[in-house]
């Protein structure tokens, strides 16, 4: 297991982006409703969204990332972008390299994608933490997401609900008076 400990850094802002459509778990009438009831009971899930077909998970991150960087003012000081999905919107090029592009940081900024999913946001904490706390790195836009109904199987009523599609953007930047971060970190590949 890696104990991981980082300074200096701090959450600026937290943006998210959720689909308009809305799967409600007791609206799934080919499960039981014994099934339903127990599915909400143990998992506290009462619904999930779900973006439409033409809809990436990079347009659910950017609308986020758009709103942050307007209200914040701070795109120019963007020094690097990373985004977190499972559900890139190409294998390639990057989806961080995209968008980079879409929302007008500039190309002096680091970008890349790490393919990861339940632990992602926590991982993309750490390394954006690390990447501050290395001292050349002010300001990290995190951009974390899925799409997750697109591979979602609906046969499989112990999973399904469980998934639904939305994008962040979360801004992290340099701050001497930060408390500091501790992560513990592993991975288990058993599926």
């Amino acid at each position: 297991m890696a104990f991981l400990k980082t300074e200096n850094t701090r959450i600026s802002a937290i943006y998210t982006c959720v689909p308009q459509k809305i799967e409600r778990t007791e609206d799934y009438e080919w499960i039981s409703l014994q099934e339903r009831q127990l599915f909400t009971k143990t998992t506290g899930i009462i619904e999930r969204r779900v973006a439409s077909e033409s809809t990436t998970c990079s347009d659910l991150c950017f609308e986020a990332a758009s709103r942050l960087l307007n209200d914040l003012n701070c795109k120019e000081e963007i020094d690097l972008v990373l985004f977190v999905s499972q559900s890139p919107d190409y294998f390639l090029p990057a989806t961080s390299i995209i968008l980079q592009n879409r929302l007008g940081i500039p190309t002096s900024a680091m970008a890349f994608d790490v393919n990861l999913g339940c632990s992602g946001y926590v991982y993309g904490l750490s390394i954006a933490s690390h990447f501050i706390q290395s001292g050349n790195i002010k300001k990290v836009l995190l951009l974390a997401g899925d799409k997750s109904t697109i591979s979602t199987n609906y046969e499989d009523k112990s999973t399904f609900p469980l998934f639904g599609d939305a994008g962040t953007a979360t801004l992290l930047e340099f701050d001497e008076t930060a408390k500091t971060w501790f992560f513990s970190m592993a991975s288990d590949g058993k599926g």
